[in-house]
């Protein structure tokens, strides 16, 4: 059995955009020819996580004590292990390599797809309630952080030029779609969607897409004129009736008997042998942070749809669907979709809706607010790391709380002097319920910071708690100390700063 390789590992990031990863393996007496096999992990955010990473997934095998991997993506951390494996088996993998990161910034998202009608509705008064959904992109190179709808019609006025009329709201970028309701009859409108995305205090837009309807015809069925700006135009039957044009579709979330469901449908496979089709879903993220031990369910169907039941509010689903063979599964189709919060669903629905953790009523607004907001730095060597803390009142909850929004911003000089927005460079976090404190490391020395807390709930966000702190100065003997191991780190626990 051939020997582990060193557990060092070397990265040259190449022109051409790929990472070179090479190691060293140790002396081999093995006359077998011995294969490496490369696995990596990753995980998004500021910082390197091994919690917050991926599985470990295999990349390459080779012969070479090399690899040259083209799908690096920026704005991920990245971990390598490598195996040394012969006829007679391996020792295992190597420790896990230093993190790496690409220095290449990241690109902006992609515009969404596949924009498209999903519901209409006309009301008692006379107006029309619509839902649009789009596809979310499958991995872009940073999460999308919201979405920008506008939507704009004309309407006739007095005077010979007509009067152009224009709205915009965001929604949250797990979301796929999004609710226009008190619309116009009989009227023509444009609804554009841009998705946004943030890069330390760089704003990343996508390019915009159009959806031209009419609101009542939208209610008659009739044809649909999608088309983006870069001017490739598509006719769209209605929603509910055309034919998918991928191998999977999925139609609008809805509530009914007390669950929220989903119509998931695919094209039948037009061989004879084929006449069952496994399903498998999971959550892959919740804005409430409950998918830690998320079970994956799963089903069976003679037909080419399923119509998944129970589901969770405001998730991002995964769903695979694979045909079943009798020698065998075919490869398996997958497409993502987002649940609404339970929010949305009020007044909307004839019957009462019971979000989780309701006692009775819901309110609109959350009340829930931190309180006590306290920061200490402590200073070691070069390195400032601060310890932000907070407490709760229980008599403010009146929802059940899923988590805390904590954002940190450096308020440099600049933005003092000018108030340009781009000087305030902005990081945010989300914390379990049970988490009061925040370790933010690397900050710089006398320099402002702000702290913002809110309270996240199933309801949406409560108000912000702010407050500004300074950083400590370095003591003038850190840049000369020659004994590292004799250093003790510095304790400072400021007086907040108003600002």
């Amino acid at each position: 059995v051939p020997l582990k390789p060193r557990k060092e590992l070397r990265f040259t990031e190449l022109q051409s955009g790929q990472l070179e990863v090479k190691w060293s393996s140790k002396f081999n007496i093995s006359i077998e020819p011995v294969i490496y096999v490369v696995q990596r992990r990753w995980n998004y955010g500021i910082h390197p996580s091994e919690d917050d990473a991926t599985h470990w997934q295999t990349v390459a095998q080779t012969t070479d004590e090399r690899v040259q991997l083209t799908d690096i993506r920026p704005s991920r951390w990245y971990q390598f292990r490598v195996a040394a494996v012969n006829v007679h088996g391996t020792r295992g993998f190597t420790a896990p390599s230093k993190h790496f990161r690409s220095s290449k910034d990241p690109s902006a998202p992609p515009a969404p797809a596949n924009l498209r009608l999903a519901n209409s509705t006309v009301n008692s008064d006379g107006s029309v309630t619509i839902t649009i959904v789009w596809d979310l992109p499958e991995e872009p190179d940073i999460p999308v952080h919201h979405y920008k709808v506008f939507w704009s019609w004309t309407v006739s006025s007095k005077s010979l030029v007509p009067t152009k009329k224009k709205r915009r709201k965001t929604t949250d970028g797990f979301q796929n779609s999004v609710t226009l309701e008190k619309l116009q009859p009989d009227c023509d409108y444009v609804v554009e969607l841009q998705a946004i995305t943030y890069w330390g205090q760089t704003r990343l837009k996508s390019a915009k897409v159009s959806l031209h309807f009419t609101s009542t015809h939208a209610t008659n069925s009739k044809e649909q004129l999608a088309k983006t700006r870069k001017g490739g135009i598509q006719t769209q039957l209605p929603f509910q009736r055309r034919r998918p044009t991928r191998p999977l579709e999925v139609g609008a979330p809805f509530y009914q008997d007390g669950q929220m469901q989903v119509k998931v449908y695919w094209k039948k496979i037009e061989d004879p042998t084929v006449n069952r089709y496994h399903v498998r879903w999971f959550p892959e993220v919740c804005a409430h942070n409950r998918t830690t031990g998320s079970e994956a369910s799963s089903g069976m169907t003679h037909e080419n749809y399923i119509i998944l039941e129970d589901l969770s509010f405001s998730c991002k689903y995964k769903v695979t669907v694979q045909a079943i063979r009798p020698k065998g599964h075919s490869k398996a189709e997958a497409i993502f979709f987002t649940t609404p919060p339970c929010s949305a669903l009020k007044g909307k629905s004839h019957k009462p809706v019971g979000c989780p953790g309701e006692a009775g009523h819901v309110l609109s607004k959350v009340l829930a607010k931190p309180e006590n907001l306290s920061a200490s730095f402590i200073v070691q060597d070069v390195n400032i790391t601060g310890h932000f803390s907070w407490k709760m009142a229980k008599a403010n909850l009146y929802q059940p709380m899923t988590g805390f929004q904590v954002t940190w911003a450096e308020v440099t000089t600049e933005s003092r002097q000018n108030s340009l927005p781009n000087s305030i460079i902005s990081q945010s976090q989300i914390l379990p319920s049970d988490h009061y404190v925040l370790t933010v490391p690397n900050l710089r020395p006398s320099t402002l910071y702000r702290l913002e807390v809110q309270v996240l709930t199933p309801g949406g966000e409560g108000p912000a708690t702010i407050k500004t702190f300074r950083t400590p100065e370095l003591p003038p003997s850190s840049a000369h100390r020659s004994h590292p191991k004799h250093r003790h780190p510095h304790h400072y626990k400021p007086s907040p700063e108003r600002y």
